[in-house]
Order: structure tokens, then sequence, then C-alpha cells
């Protein structure tokens, strides 16, 4: 396919090249090449004055900073350090300053002095492959997570991949949080506290 690969675009007529893309994914997760991490949070359950911010953007910039501590610079601190790449938003908070403070954290809280996070950029997805394969593994885990892949409205191809994903991951559901002895595929319920 040439176009761009999204969960949005999955369609019946591309069913089996959104099937192989995710084929891929699994080959390059259980060959430990690969890893996915995502936090569910479900703006729609959360009181944000409760959490003290009404700013929806700083709020997802924090949700940011905990799934980068937690799921990926705290998992592999390696000396020589990495680059993440966001997929493109407007955001009010500069990537630098998050990097800084995700360093910090690393640091102050987890031994981790030497600044594992070395770059923290954003791309848009249109451009990296690794952003789309993403989109496309993100999308099947939120709509299996929702059970949006189970109403008769879902299209077949995004039901069946969706459903691929979740047999393919290793878990039994989305909803609950993968077991912490689990690193290659891992889904957080995150809840504005610790794990559930």
């Amino acid at each position: 396919m040439r176009a761009e690969l999204k969960w949005s675009k999955v369609s019946n007529q591309k069913s089996s090249e959104y099937t192989a893309l995710a084929e891929l994914f699994f080959a390059l997760n259980n060959s430990n090449h690969i890893h996915f991490h995502a936090l569910v949070f479900d703006s729609h359950k959360v009181d944000f004055s409760r959490i003290g911010e009404r700013d929806h953007d700083k709020v997802l910039s924090r949700l940011y900073y905990q799934l980068l501590v937690h799921k990926f610079a705290k998992l592999y601190p390696n000396d020589v350090g990495m680059c993440v790449c966001l997929d493109h938003r407007n955001s009010s908070t500069p990537l630098e300053d998050l990097r800084r403070m995700i360093n910090a954290t690393l640091a102050r809280d987890h031994a981790i002095p030497h600044n594992p996070v070395k770059q923290l950029v954003s791309q848009d997805s249109c451009d990296d492959d690794i952003l789309q394969l993403n989109d496309v593994i993100l999308g099947a885990v939120c709509a299996a997570r929702n059970s949006k892949h189970l109403l008769v409205e879902t299209r077949a191809a995004k039901r069946d991949l969706a459903q691929f994903v979740l047999e393919k991951s290793g878990l039994r559901s989305f909803e609950n949080n993968s077991p912490r002895s689990v690193h290659r595929f891992t889904v957080w319920n995150f809840n504005g506290g610790g794990r559930g």
C-alpha cells in the first residue's frame, strides 16, 4: 500500500493488507524487535477539576510523561539513550521541557542518572512508518478495549483486525492492566493513581 496507514482507513477492501501489517507487527513483537505500550485514559470518566487541571492539553502532556517514564525509560534505561518520536500534535507544552522532566524523575525516583531520553520529538505520522504501524495497532486496541469491534455497524475489517490484535497480544482483555511480568505488549488503564 502506498497511502498512509491509519486505523481510520481500515476498510473491507484493504482488509488483507492491514492484517498482513498486523502480522508483521507481531512477528517483530514476538522476536523482541519492537514493543508496544499503551496508556488508556477515559477522558469521559474523569473529573478534570479533581485532578487539578482543566487544560486538556496539559493533562495529555502529563499522560505522555507517565507513559514515557513508566513504560519506556524505566524499562529500557540503557546508557546509549533513546530518541522518542511522538505523533505530531499541537501542544503548549514544549517537548524539551517534557524531556527534562522525564529525565529528572528517572534520576530522582529510579536511580537512572544518565538522562536516558536523549531526544523527544514529534513527527507527522504520514512521514513515519513506525508511527503508522502504531496507529493501526493502537486503533485496534482501543476498538477492542471499548468493545467497538463488537458493534453491528463496525466494518468487518475493523472487527476482525481488533480481534486479531487482541488474540495475538497474548492478553485476555485490554480492559485490565497487563500483568507486570509482561513487557513486549502492555496496556495500562490509567486512573490517575498507580497501576490498578
